[in-house]
């Protein structure tokens, strides 16, 4: 679903499938949150990711453990071979040595996600922008649904916000390569990480090579 405002983005590649900003007291149509009870997910006048107001936040119980999902509407992508995942975040954790797992899924029936990329949480993250590369082709459908995870329990996580939510999505060239650089087989090339504190990008993501094996499922609260 396209709405009507424009974001600040950097200019990226392809084209923008999936907007969102948050910027009214409520969620615009398609989106959604769930899982797990004794999580709490609501639109905050705030801007703790490093955009301006609103924004998502989500807010557990001490005592939950288990997934709790904000997922997108519908995104269309048959026509595209590789998209790419652009959000700001950041998150508050308890000073108690306690992990949980963040990530980005997918589904076809907004009930059974698949995750295409997480991260474990042991210490809080500060405002950042994350632009995430995936290639499509080991997908079973182009097509789905998209969500924001999180994975673990109330005593990890106090607070985490998430803002400026946008996908792009372009063709490979005639020689199956997302860029002129791709030469290794790795999407991750294009992947990266950008604190809004320091402006220091780092490059993490060796891991999103190109496969065809199963990505992790998210099962009650458990990646499998």
């Amino acid at each position: 679903m396209m709405v009507g405002f424009v974001l600040p983005v950097r200019a990226q590649r392809g084209d923008v499938v999936l907007c969102e900003g948050f910027y009214t007291p409520w969620l615009n149509e398609g989106w959604d949150v769930g899982g797990d009870e004794w999580v709490v997910w609501y639109i905050s006048n705030t801007a703790n990711a490093g955009c301006k107001a609103h924004e998502m936040q989500m807010y557990p119980d001490y005592n939950f453990n288990g997934t709790a999902l904000l997922s997108s509407p519908f995104v269309e992508l048959d026509e595209y071979d590789y998209i790419m995942v652009q959000f700001n975040q950041s998150l508050e954790t308890y000073d108690m040595g306690r992990e949980g797992v963040i990530g980005i899924g997918i589904s076809q029936d907004q009930e059974n996600w698949e995750s295409i990329w997480s991260d474990t949480i042991t210490q809080s993250i500060l405002q950042s922008q994350y632009l995430l590369t995936f290639d499509m082709e080991p997908w079973n459908n182009k097509s789905n649904y998209f969500c924001f995870y999180y994975t673990g329990d109330g005593s990890c996580v106090k607070n985490w916000y998430l803002d400026n939510i946008i996908i792009f999505a372009d063709k490979k060239d005639k020689y199956g390569r997302i860029g002129y650089d791709d030469e290794s087989g790795f999407v991750a090339a294009w992947s990266k990480i950008t604190s809004l504190f320091s402006g220091k990008e780092k490059n993490m993501f060796t891991r999103q090579k190109r496969s065809r094996n199963k990505f992790s499922k998210i099962v009650n609260g458990n990646r499998l």
